[in-house]
């Protein structure tokens, strides 16, 4: 008989605690999609931030049509296409209860170059993006190779010293000015760093005068002019 009550006891405990956790559920639910309803976390601004280089008018225009919306429904996939070469993605950070933050990330851009078709901006992707410039210190023949060309990029960003002068890109290799003598070096990160290094340090402390350096084959560099 004890027995019998025992186990009566348990589901009755069993049951009540299903019923309270369901009746919580229920009134958490419920309270949210009051709230959701209020308007209490409806989306009132957005913050866009980032732009930089790209065109803030049409971002600003596009995230305005996600005031209005809760702020629950917001994902990343809602930020619609920005038709601006600049930008790269963009990112929803959501701020409770009604505010969201618009990130744009855009193209990294490294230089201005010149070729036939005109002046434009490299990003670190090697992409070429028209600019209004009239002149620039690097310009790029034509038949310069893809690959050469990203790893030219690679080089610029590696050694400050391009940044202060004037570089001509043609098939195969580039030339660089130091004041009057002339370089030339391949399209190898790694191999023009260690090279202009021995120019640097060794090179012009030993030549009295030189007319150009050639660094285009590896491990060697040639120099002419007078000891």
């Amino acid at each position: 008989m004890a027995k019998g009550k025992g186990i009566f006891r348990f589901v009755a405990v069993t049951i009540f605690s299903l019923v309270t956790v369901c009746l919580f559920s229920a009134g958490v639910f419920a309270g949210a999609m009051y709230l959701s309803d209020s308007g209490y976390f409806q989306v009132k601004s957005v913050l866009v931030k980032g732009v930089i280089k790209a065109d803030g008018t049409k971002v600003e225009s596009m995230v305005k049509s996600l005031v209005g919306k809760s702020i629950f429904d917001i994902k990343n996939t809602n930020v619609a296409s920005v038709d601006d070469t600049w930008v790269e993605r963009m990112e929803i950070r959501k701020v409770f209860p009604d505010k969201l933050e618009v990130v744009v990330f855009e193209k990294t851009p490294v230089f201005k170059l010149t070729n036939t078709k005109g002046c434009f901006t490299a990003t670190s992707s090697g992409l070429l993006i028209k600019e209004n410039c009239k002149e620039a210190s690097i310009h790029m023949e034509q038949g310069v190779q893809e690959v050469d060309f990203k790893e030219f990029i690679k080089i610029y960003e590696d050694t400050v010293y391009l940044e202060k002068t004037k570089v001509d890109l043609k098939p195969f290799y580039f030339s660089v000015s130091d004041g009057d003598i002339k370089i030339l070096g391949n399209y190898n990160r790694e191999e023009f760093a260690k090279l202009f290094a021995v120019y640097k340090n060794r090179v012009k402390n030993r030549y009295k005068t030189i007319d150009y350096v050639d660094m285009r084959i590896t491990d060697k560099i040639y120099v002419k002019g007078v000891m």
